[in-house]
């Protein structure tokens, strides 16, 4: 039998996911992906991409299914840490979303659940973690490490032995500089650049970056 795709999420992060694993399929063959899980009452019963929210989280089986594999096409990365969380109990298996045109060096580790859009270049011995997305035209320097359930947003560069840690949210067209250090669920703003390290919770945003406002205290604010 046919391997199968779910993904989980049917927003716009979750129609390009669909897009990357067609383009995939159409240079190998690939799984096919059979429809979308969204928790969101307005998306129930509705057709993305012509394929169907199947329905919410809860959908996900209690028994082992191993034709069948799960992607979380979200972008949020606090979202991606609380769905892994919840279906953690479940036994799923999870599978990337890798588009063909990836320029992929010697020792690069992909983890399952990745996403890596088109026109990607990941340099030698990079490695990404679970959940986590590295969006179009970005670049990942030698010996990076990024973070489980991190996102990385269209154009952005990350020089060679930069660490993000978990849930890391890095904007578009920003640029991290070679060997920094970025702390968990830290947000860089678009267009940033980053010249020395991030703490944990920090949002920073400009030329050079700068501390917005931690997080925490925006959600706050908010």
């Amino acid at each position: 039998m046919k391997a199968k795709i779910v993904i989980i999420g049917a927003g716009d992060h979750g129609r390009g996911t669909l897009e990357i694993l067609r383009e995939a399929s159409r240079h190998g063959g690939g799984p096919e992906v059979i429809g979308f899980l969204d928790d969101s009452p307005s998306r129930q019963g509705a057709v993305v991409g012509g394929l169907p929210v199947l329905g919410g989280l809860d959908w996900v089986p209690a028994e082992p299914q191993p034709d069948l594999g799960y992607v979380i096409g979200i972008a949020d990365t606090r979202a991606k840490q609380r769905i892994a969380h919840r279906l953690s109990d479940r036994p799923i298996t999870y599978v990337s979303a890798v588009h063909p045109s990836l320029i992929a060096a010697s020792g690069v580790r992909l983890a399952p659940g990745v996403i890596i859009n088109a026109g990607v270049a990941i340099a030698y011995d990079a490695v990404i973690e679970e959940h986590t997305t590295v969006n179009l035209h970005s670049t990942i320097g030698h010996d990076c490490v990024l973070g489980r359930c991190s996102t990385v947003a269209p154009g952005a560069n990350i020089a060679g032995r930069v660490r993000l840690g978990e849930g890391c949210d890095i904007g578009l067209n920003a640029t991290v500089g070679k060997g920094l250090e970025i702390g968990e669920w830290s947000s860089v703003g678009p267009g940033t650049v980053v010249v020395r390290n991030v703490a944990p919770g920090q949002h920073v945003f400009g030329n050079p970056a700068r501390v917005v406002l931690p997080l925490a205290r925006r959600s706050q604010a908010s």
